[in-house]
């Protein structure tokens, strides 16, 4: 059910609602639900969402005959990069299958010659010949079934060893799908997908989200200047400034270009003002110079705007109120902080 890119307390969060959506719909807690279900608290497919809120609304709601059309309709095909991964796992899976059955007509094989031999053990007839030759029969019966077991135990070992292969390789492959080439730190989609979460975590649980979207002056400058492999080392240098000192309930990407956002979960906008400073006075202290070489940058700075998530909001007026703080910091002198309740009154934020 989870992804190698869901975030241990994202999901830890989703799990707790679920138990209690769980309870107060009475849904029943097959794999199914919980996977469908999962999906939608996670909300990084819109469709989905949008269908599974028609049927949530509707009078007759949710039940495990919707739960299963809304998985064939929407996220049996959701991870189509992964059909590598699918074919080689379900191929392996067919393995054990097929090795297990083998081990199971065997076990039964054996187990008719035991009975067998007990059998002819019971009678009252038998004499020392017999005897010898039903023992044999046994000790050699037991032997077999003893090195059957042992060789499945141990091809169990190797396709268990062979599925942890798989999915780090499948970890691996989505990391990168989530994550900014050049600064290592995630991308756009990454945002996307944890704005949609975390926006619907805050609607729900009442908690507060912060939105802080960062842009770095005069980057132009950098690339016509120094050219565009110095302003590929200040993007990274300001992207692991920020990764550095990110903390758990902060979720950092590459918005685009120069623009970095910072989403900081259960966080107000006084401290998210702080943690806005404190990048850009650890920015703007910074030294940089050319590698191989003591001529340095210059200085570098950058402005922010920030806004509070407002609850049920829209993503796209959440985002807006901190692209119009940030565009106001950067007409206004750059180098400072502006959040939405700082800007002036006839800036739209609605």
């Amino acid at each position: 059910m989870l992804n190698s890119t869901d975030d241990p307390e994202q999901a830890k969060r989703i799990f707790t609602r679920l138990v209690n959506v769980f309870s107060e719909q009475n849904i029943s807690p097959s794999p199914l639900n919980y996977f469908v279900w999962y999906q939608y608290l996670k909300g990084d497919n819109p469709q989905f969402r949008q269908e599974m809120d028609s049927i949530l609304n509707d009078p007759f709601g949710y039940n495990d005959r919707i739960g299963k059309r809304l998985y064939n309709d929407f996220l049996t095909a959701e991870n189509k990069s992964d059909d590598n991964f699918d074919m080689a796992l379900r191929r392996l899976i067919s393995s054990m299958v097929n090795r297990m059955n083998s081990w199971s007509e065997t076990l039964e094989e054996h187990t008719k010659e035991l009975d067998i031999c007990a059998e002819s053990l019971s009678s009252p007839d038998i004499n020392a010949e017999e005897l010898k030759r039903l023992t044999s029969n046994i000790i050699s019966t037991a032997t077999s079934m003893q090195k059957n077991t042992e060789d499945l135990q141990t091809d169990m070992l190797t396709n268990a060893k062979e599925v942890e292969g798989l999915r780090h390789q499948l970890i691996e492959a989505r990391a990168e799908l989530l994550q900014d080439e050049l600064t290592q730190i995630g991308n756009r989609k990454a945002f996307n997908n944890a704005i949609q979460e975390l926006t619907l975590s805050a609607s729900n649980d009442q908690s507060t989200l912060c939105l802080i979207i960062a842009d770095i002056d005069h980057f132009k400058r950098f690339n016509d200047c120094f050219g565009h492999l110095v302003g590929d080392s200040v993007l990274r240098f300001f992207s692991n400034l920020m990764k550095k000192s990110k903390l758990k309930n902060e979720s950092l990407s590459r918005y685009g270009g120069e623009e970095f956002t910072l989403l900081l979960n259960n966080s107000s906008l006084e401290e998210a003002q702080k943690r806005a400073e404190s990048i850009r006075v650890a920015i703007e202290s910074a030294t940089l110079k050319r590698r191989n070489s003591s001529e340095t940058l210059g200085i570098i700075t950058a402005s922010f705007g920030i806004s509070i998530y407002r609850a049920n909001e829209s993503i796209d007026d959440f985002i807006k109120r901190a692209d119009d703080a940030l565009y106001y910091a950067k007409e206004n002198g750059r180098n400072k902080i502006i959040t939405e309740e700082q800007l002036p009154a006839e800036t739209p934020t609605d």
